[in-house]
């Protein structure tokens, strides 16, 4: 059942996601209201209501650390060294 489009995901299946997520972040926010609710800890009660930020803020910084740090490697794959683990282009 071949169709023509070349995306896996239809529009309904991502918009299913998307409502799954926010029913489940909502559930979330709701346990967690209640934790620092029973903690009266204002350290504990500012992170449970920037939580989504606090998330969005580390996946930012995630995507943006990484290819720096895989830019150092490159140089030194050119050079040749056959160490363990080494493979061999052809």
């Amino acid at each position: 059942m071949a169709r023509g489009n070349s995306y896996p995901f239809w529009t309904h299946d991502t918009v299913a996601a998307a409502v799954l997520a926010g029913v489940g972040a909502a559930s979330f926010q709701i346990k967690l209201d209640a934790l620092a609710s029973e903690l009266k800890i204002p350290v504990i009660t500012a992170c449970v209501h920037a939580w989504p930020m606090i998330l969005i803020f580390a996946g930012v910084l995630m995507l943006l650390v990484q290819p720096v740090a895989g830019w150092g490697g490159r140089g030194e794959e050119s050079k040749g060294d056959s160490g363990v683990g080494a493979s061999k282009r052809f």
